[in-house]
């Protein structure tokens, strides 16, 4: 799909965003790949090292669509300095992460300026039902494990490219944080 022809959509009355979401941001064949069989092993190595069903592994930005709908890259096509931005959608993998951050005692650490700056932007996409661990806290273990295994999977087998990941506690998040980014675009359109 072109970003003409995705333009064209979001300007149609007759296409819920929900729709838009459900078609063209979670589910069919990524942009990056031509081989779907890449992408379905690339999603089963993630799916296995957090052991949930492939299914609950969904690729996202500019490398699924072919041009990024982010607000601070809009229509910027993929390209050569561009990511492959998978998420994970399950609520065990959260609340896994959750109890970890929990336990972790954020609260009374003491933090420079940028890490509050970070810290409450680790917050606005938590209450969003969207963990970014390239927003974790500080010397969170559990934020090496996540880049540690990222780097495993990047510039490898899957793509010469950085593969990054995120968490969403189930899809009612993932959905309704899309909705939001299409009805935006909508507007501007």
């Amino acid at each position: 799909m072109t970003v003409i022809e995705f333009r064209e959509i979001l300007k149609s009355n007759s296409v819920s965003d929900l729709e838009i979401v459900q078609n063209h941001l979670a589910f069919g064949k990524p942009y990056v790949f031509e081989d779907e069989n890449k992408y379905f092993r690339l999603k089963k190595v993630i799916s296995e090292h957090f052991r949930v069903s492939h299914e609950k592994v969904i690729m996202i930005g500019s490398a699924k669509l072919g041009f990024s709908i982010a607000p601070n890259k809009l229509w910027k096509p993929f390209n050569d300095e561009s990511d492959i931005d998978m998420v994970v959608i399950d609520d065990q993998v959260f609340n896994a992460f959750w109890k970890d951050l929990y336990s972790f005692e954020i609260e009374l650490i003491d933090r420079t300026t940028d890490d509050q700056k970070r810290y409450i932007k680790f917050l606005k996409y938590f209450f969003k039902g969207w963990i970014r661990p390239d927003l974790f806290p500080f010397d969170f273990k559990g934020k090496n494990e996540w880049e540690d295994f990222f780097k495993s999977i990047s510039y490898k087998e899957f793509s010469e490219r950085k593969i990054t990941g995120a968490i969403f506690k189930e899809m009612f998040f993932f959905e309704n944080y899309h909705k939001q980014n299409i009805k935006n675009l909508r507007l501007g359109e």
